[in-house]
């Protein structure tokens, strides 16, 4: 089924974390709760009538103790939803440090000429930094973007031309093998996988793997509406359906793409003189957009890129053979590749931490 934009469950879900917040505060305690009048405070809270259909599980621990001091549910398995992100978050504060930064290179195996031809493809190899983009950091408690979100791709794309790049006879290739291939976990919605909130994970990530649809009325009643994306882009496929309607006729806008597509539908309409909206839509694979978006960039700089853009992947069988033993502290124990890489430019991250802060 088509997703319209805002669908009910995140309104709804929106709805109840006001009410929750809200009754917690309401019911807050004048001072430190005892172990009866705590577990009172919670039942009074989880039974009002508007969450009398939720499930829940809670287990407070006193932290000086270890001692259970209220619980329900203990033993319950729930779908841990962004929960889940103070179990791998610390894993890898634990495995990597606090200090860790991750590194984005500019790579090529083939040989350059005098005249500054790369006889060869040109690779972005992508290790997980999660901002590349035009996201401030260090991050102050808004994710406040500053175009172009191309800035990082853009300063690499001027390290390879002062390289003395002029030619690439060969692709531009996106390499997220550093990461498993599977850019879903397992047990996903299919219509979350359009949005923000379900876009893939990968080695190369570039603006959290999305592009922003800006839609706005066009001058006349019944005109298409205007669209653009930012990033500008060619990578998706557009099906305009959304008409500019009279003042004061709702706003009514669905937008749709099925997984694995690079075509989007947008149906409804937009009253004129309305301030209009951004949308964040995922993109399908990553790594392949990456490598356009620097195609293009390097053409701005005047190299020619007689090949197309395309992505590498990792084998996910392979990756799970090749996991380090455990106690390695992620060390591979293979040996070096015996090909010859050039490294044309290199992206060092703000330290582990800051993206954390994220």
């Amino acid at each position: 089924m088509p997703t319209p934009l805002m669908p009910q469950s995140r309104i709804l879900f929106a709805l109840a974390i006001w009410l929750y917040a809200s009754l917690l505060l309401a019911e807050a305690p004048k001072k430190a709760p005892t172990k009866k009048t705590l577990a009172a405070q919670i039942d009074a809270i989880l039974a009002h009538p508007l969450l009398a259909r939720a499930d829940w599980g809670v287990e407070a621990i006193d932290l000086e103790t270890g001692k259970v001091v209220y619980a329900r549910n203990p033993d319950r398995l729930f779908v841990p939803g962004s929960n889940a992100k103070l179990l791998t978050t610390s894993a890898v504060l634990a495995l990597v440090g606090p200090e860790y930064r991750f590194r984005t290179t500019v790579e090529t195996t083939g040989a350059i000429d005098s005249a500054g031809r790369l006889a060869g493809d040109l690779v972005i190899v992508g290790r997980g930094d999660p901002n590349i983009s035009g996201r401030t950091l260090p991050y102050q408690l808004k994710s406040q973007r500053i175009p172009p979100h191309t800035q990082i791709l853009q300063e690499m794309a001027d390290q390879v031309a002062r390289s003395g790049i002029k030619t690439v006879a060969g692709d531009i290739v996106g390499d997220d093998t550093f990461y498993a291939p599977q850019r879903q976990p397992e047990g996903w919605s299919l219509d979350d996988v359009q949005w923000l909130d379900g876009a893939p994970v990968s080695a190369l990530t570039f603006n959290d793997n999305v592009v922003f649809i800006k839609i706005q009325p066009a001058a006349q009643i019944g005109d298409k509406a205007l669209i653009t994306f930012e990033p500008s882009a060619n990578y998706y496929e557009l099906d305009n359906r959304i008409t500019t309607g009279p003042q004061k006729t709702a706003r009514k806008i669905g937008m749709h793409r099925d997984p694995g597509s690079h075509k989007i539908v947008l149906w409804g309409t937009l009253p004129l003189e309305d301030t209009g909206l951004t949308e964040a839509v995922s993109i399908e694979d990553p790594a392949e957009f990456t490598a356009s978006i620097f195609r293009s960039l390097l053409e701005e700089r005047g190299i020619t890129v007689t090949g197309t853009a395309r992505a590498v992947h990792g084998d996910l069988a392979r990756f799970f053979d090749q996991l380090p033993p455990s106690g390695t502290n992620g060390s591979s124990s293979a040996p070096p590749s015996p090909v010859s890489t050039k490294v044309l430019a290199l992206h060092v991250s703000l330290p582990l931490l800051e993206d954390v802060r994220v």
